[in-house]
């Protein structure tokens, strides 16, 4: 990953030209590594050499990032046009409406009126019916949300005690700072796992210039006893020449 890459990126949520086009959090991850590869620093850059390269690469960017919104706008536009949704309150040519429904009943309609109510508490019946197991299901439904829920957060977790493992004080104080936290969506905890990844790798570098071990899993010395050499049995002719001495 490109090392100013993280920079880029949060330049890019900050800044109001971009955030008014309204790309999602996916996209402006792919315009950010694009624009940081593309970025031409020298490698002792002053931070203020690269807050103002990466700024001019956003100016230069941005004319882009507007024409290709205002085309995917406009194939969006150009769809409904052509798929336009029904109006509620269009009425079909065969359905009468209101205004023609005759004022006073006929006798024939007179004589339908009693199975007609007799319908209509049936329907009733079936509509208080159809609510009650409506409102069973919403229950249900937020069981199983709330379950769901516990299991997301019970796995996300172990994903991050699994990363912060073995890094000591600094993954107890990430640990209790990631507890606080809240996710919308998995991408932005996928992107909260980059950013750990990231934080690790610096402090790892700030450690090793200052002679200190790594964080994370050290492998343990190797504590298993060498075996003993044995002896060697000197010759006759060796001891032979011994006793010529």
């Amino acid at each position: 990953m490109n090392k100013y890459y993280r920079k880029v990126l949060e330049a890019l949520k900050t800044n109001r030209d971009i955030k008014a086009l309204g790309f999602s959090r996916k996209e402006l991850k792919g315009v950010a590594a694009n624009v940081a590869n593309k970025l031409q620093l020298k490698d002792d850059a002053t931070d203020e050499e690269v807050s103002e390269g990466i700024s001019d690469a956003i100016d230069d960017v941005l004319p882009l990032l507007q024409l290709t919104q205002s085309a995917a706008d406009r194939q969006v536009s150009e769809y409904k046009n052509a798929h336009p949704a029904p109006d509620d309150d269009d009425v079909p040519d065969d359905e009468p409406d209101d205004d023609d429904v005759p004022a006073r009943r006929s006798p024939s309609q007179k004589g339908k009126k009693g199975k007609k109510d007799s319908d209509d508490e049936q329907d009733s019946a079936t509509l208080n019916a159809i609510k009650e197991l409506t409102k069973a299901v919403a229950t249900l439904q937020g069981d199983v949300t709330a379950l769901k829920s516990g299991n997301t957060t019970s796995s996300r977790t172990a994903k991050v005690r699994e990363l912060l493992k073995d890094t000591g004080k600094f993954g107890e104080r990430r640990l209790k700072s990631f507890s606080h936290m809240k996710f919308e969506n998995e991408e932005e905890f996928e992107d909260y796992l980059d950013e750990l990844k990231e934080d690790i790798e610096e402090e790892n570098k700030e450690r090793l210039e200052k002679g200190l071990e790594k964080l994370g899993r050290i492998p343990a010395p190797d504590t298993k006893p060498q075996p003993n050499k044995e002896d060697k049995l000197m010759s006759d002719d060796e001891v032979k020449e011994l006793t010529k001495m």
